[in-house]
């Protein structure tokens, strides 16, 4: 900067140790709020800390998980705080604890979807969560925690379980499910396949941030999505977009605003859009098509 350049040597350092002074609690301030989400001593009965916490932001997440890092970030990532914590029974067997701090409720319900696995078990811990064999993933309020067993040991399912019921209750944040989900609370939903994608819905970039889950209607799997922070001409333009990569397609106005699109999508097959006003719903990966349009009426209600 110029200004910097025609400062004498005693008000450079000035400033420079006012920046500091503002810098330091901010940061100091942030490391203290993630690690208090860290038990200090034990995670669980049987585990000790091993070693100090380490924490990690947007621009060092890859020195600890490289290669997994961007799956991050579009969910608004910005601080993890990573403890081991070893067997004080089983020799060369460790505990590893990550705390990611998303940057809302439904981002850290986002990412923990895309962890999620589909034969894991539910624990009373967090607003959800998923054990598989050594790992445990679960969310509550903005936070994604996974916790994993790694050495010589045998997966300890107690031994998760104990060490994530100690980190929920160092949490403030209430175990509600993000609100955009409460659509999908009918029983034609199947409960634990929502996901949320914050861009490229579908692998097309024209689709904005949106859920995706499975559904049962009338007696047919399928898929079902759901655009998010659609405006009603975002909602046409989007609508008119998709048709473009369509083929087979068919266009019926039902009245009350709806319209409904059928057609085939070349990585998807058989599917049908709904567009009411700001909403865009459809379904996908379906045999038959009885049932689907009451069902979509019901997500865009």
């Amino acid at each position: 900067m110029k200004e910097w350049r025609t400062m004498t040597p005693a008000a450079r350092i000035l400033l420079a140790s006012l920046i500091i002074l503002f810098i330091m609690p901010l940061r100091a301030g942030a490391a203290g709020e993630m690690e208090e989400l860290l038990p200090s001593v034990h995670c669980g009965s049987g585990w000790k800390i091993a070693g100090k916490p380490a924490f990690y932001d947007r621009d060092t997440l890859s020195d600890l998980i490289d290669g997994e890092a961007e799956l991050f970030f579009p969910y608004g990532f910005d601080r993890l705080a990573y403890a081991r914590y070893d067997s004080e029974t089983i020799s060369n067997t460790g505990l590893d604890l990550y705390i990611y701090r998303m940057g809302s409720l439904l981002d850290a319900f986002g990412i923990y979807s895309g962890y999620r696995q589909k034969e894991g078990h539910t624990v009373q811990a967090g607003a959800e969560s998923s054990l598989s064999g050594s790992q445990l993933f679960l969310y509550q309020g903005r936070y994604f925690v996974e916790i994993q067993i790694t050495g010589g040991g045998e997966p300890d399912a107690g031994a998760l379980a104990g060490c994530a019921r100690a980190v929920v209750s160092r949490m403030k944040e209430s175990k509600e499910r993000p609100q955009e989900l409460e659509v999908f609370n009918g029983r034609e939903v199947i409960r634990g396949t929502e996901r949320y994608l914050p861009q490229s819905l579908l692998g097309y970039d024209f689709f904005p941030k949106g859920i995706m889950a499975d559904a049962t209607v009338e007696g047919t799997n399928l898929q079902v999505f759901l655009l998010l922070n659609t405006t009603p001409d975002s909602a046409a333009r989007t609508f008119d977009r998709y048709r473009s990569q369509l083929s087979g397609v068919t266009i019926d106005t039902a009245g009350e605003g709806k319209i409904f699109m059928e057609g085939a999508d070349p990585l998807y097959g058989p599917v049908t859009i709904l567009r009411k006003g700001s909403c865009l719903a459809g379904a996908l990966k379906f045999t038959g098509r009885k049932g689907i349009r009451r069902f979509l009426e019901s997500i865009c209600r």
